[in-house]
């Protein structure tokens, strides 16, 4: 018999099933987090025996009656609670929190920070969430009668705990060692590894994505089916389908695949394929997530629930972009990373990148990771927009948060941000009228407080160039306008977090004066201080304090 493409084939297939979608140890209690991981299994050297059209190659015994959940997959349309400090001190232990007062963890400035960016990021899907919790539970390493339940079909999506639960398996696939231990490979060499579940020991989720790294998706693999002439079938649940069985093929002849997925439960499916070139299938272990993940905010090194773990050869910051357009950041040598022409390019050393597993269609900007230390621009273009999209751009590395919020991208616009992270410093342009946020957050393990600030409301009249810089000796915090276009006003809030409490400072209406470089002596104010934070302007730039003045605290 003639060989047949995978597309004759599957349209043998198609009316049957395809038409695709698409996160502890113990309890779950308020004063305990799990820090455990559970012994490995053993891995053997079994091949899977040889098999005919219609057999059932691997079956894992994952029933998605069952064993998956009852409702599908969500965004913000439920209202759900995602990750809290609780959730931070599991994942990342003691290092992520400022202060503990019994069972309370209060974050540091950074580890609020990024918790604020990965809720934000599920706003269009909690897939990975799905997809790691039901298999965790089906292999009795979560239990469901923690959240209501002899299996997961039994839960309520509407237990807080459960959300949480599911939102804190989602947030890993952000993390080390999960991200750097995701297996990319061929539809074949995928196939091989998913039928080897039942001798290794090892559980996956299955990432699909579009050729340009976009749309990705989480599904569950529980099995697969020989469907002749070459042609085989992942058996998944996809959480966006609850109660079903569905199939992801495979063609053996020419490594391809194919599924037809609607990565959303709202929208029409679409169909998703690849072959051995576009690398658009991964898998990622369900070991590499348990146990503390590294920190990418802890200064010092990663934390752990005792202590500090021993720093990795590079340490890494991460850049987030929150709302529609893209970036394209740029070293000083002029190697880029980010979107060019519609599909990411990576030529930074030692830089990488994660496309979100969340089940959107305009799925967020992938997580970037540089090389800490790294001094980069990151252009923010809003060339292909059809509306006006508010925007946040934010990096985080060991000990600090930095970026700006509160962007009215327009369509055509392109703004520029320079990250300066040694110096703890940001630099944004626009030509627009901009009222930005510009914030920083530091941990000071050492010293007597962290600290987080927000610089806002400030008016940028025909645009121009502003500068946020933390001179943390000094124990400044210094606003450069020198190439400002007008003058104008700005809002100032202060954090400060000690072992014992947290203080805030807040003041209206400061004056911005174009050319003007702005000194906040933070260092010196407390809430005992009644006195306010004193302010220093240099209108110059030679140097010189040229005007100085107390504001008073405006709460």
């Amino acid at each position: 018999m003639k060989k047949r493409s995978l597309h004759i084939v599957l349209s043998l297939f198609v009316m049957l099933s395809l038409m695709l979608a698409c996160g502890s140890e113990g309890g779950y209690e308020e004063d305990e987090y799990y820090t455990e991981e559970p012994a490995a299994q053993e891995s053997g050297d079994e091949a899977p025996p040889p098999s005919s059209p219609g057999d059932v190659v691997f079956d894992f015994g994952f029933d998605p009656t069952q064993n998956g959940f009852s409702f599908p997959n969500y965004g913000d349309d439920l209202g759900a609670t995602n990750l809290t400090a609780y959730e931070m001190r599991r994942l990342f232990g003691d290092g992520a929190c400022a202060r503990i007062d019994g069972d309370e963890c209060t974050l540091t400035p950074p580890a609020e920070q990024w918790m604020e960016q990965i809720n934000d990021a599920m706003s269009g899907g909690h897939c990975e969430g799905f997809a790691v919790l039901s298999m965790l539970m089906y292999t009795g390493q979560i239990a469901p009668s923690d959240f209501g339940g002899s299996t997961a079909s039994d839960l309520d999506i509407n237990d807080e705990f459960l959300q949480r639960e599911i939102a804190y398996w989602w947030a890993t696939q952000t993390t080390d060692p999960t991200v750097s231990q995701v297996i990319k490979g061929t539809p074949v060499e995928i196939l091989d590894i998913v039928q080897q579940m039942e001798f290794s020991g090892e559980t996956f989720t299955i990432g699909i994505y579009k050729e340009d790294g976009s749309g990705g998706h989480a599904i569950t693999p529980i099995g697969v089916e020989d469907k002749g002439d070459g042609l085989y079938a992942i058996l998944v649940y996809d959480n966006n389908y609850p109660g079903e069985t569905r199939e992801l093929l495979v063609d053996t002849r020419d490594n391809s695949w194919l599924y037809e997925a609607s990565i959303n439960p709202d929208v029409e499916p679409d169909l998703y394929s690849g072959n051995a070139d576009t690398m658009t299938l991964d898998l990622t272990p369900t070991s590499a997530r348990l146990g503390v993940q590294a920190c990418p905010f802890c200064e010092g090194g990663y934390s752990s629930a005792g202590g500090k773990l021993a720093a990795p050869s590079q340490s890494m910051n991460q850049i987030f972009l929150d709302g529609e357009g893209h970036i394209l950041i740029e070293d000083n040598e002029g190697h880029r990373l980010g979107y060019v022409d519609g599909k990411i390019i990576n030529e930074i050393p030692g830089a990488q990148y994660s496309a979100y597993r969340m089940g959107e269609v305009n799925a967020p900007e992938p997580v970037y990771w540089l090389p800490a230390g790294l001094e980069v621009s990151v252009t923010i273009d809003g060339s292909d927009l059809t509306e006006e999209t508010l925007t946040d751009l934010i990096m985080i590395g060991p000990g600090f948060s930095i970026g700006v919020e509160g962007i009215y991208l327009e369509p055509g616009q392109v703004d520029v941000a320079w990250f300066y992270p040694n110096d703890e410093m940001i630099a944004y342009e626009t030509t627009a009228d901009e009222s930005p946020n510009l914030v920083i957050g530091v941990e000071n393990p050492n010293a007597e407080a962290d600290y987080y600030f927000e610089v806002y409301g400030t008016d940028m009249v025909g645009g121009g160039t502003i500068t946020l810089w933390l001179d943390s000796k000094a124990g400044d915090l210094l606003i450069n306008t020198e190439k400002l276009n007008g003058e104008g006003f700005f809002n100032f809030y202060l954090t400060r977090i000690t072992d014992e409490l947290e203080e805030e400072f807040y003041a209206e209406e400061i004056p911005l004066q174009e050319g003007a470089l702005v000194y906040v002596n933070y260092a010196e104010w407390t809430d005992a201080n009644p006195e306010g934070i004193y302010f220093g302007v240099d209108l110059d730039g030679d140097g010189v304090i040229d005007d100085e003045y107390v504001v008073d605290d405006s709460q």
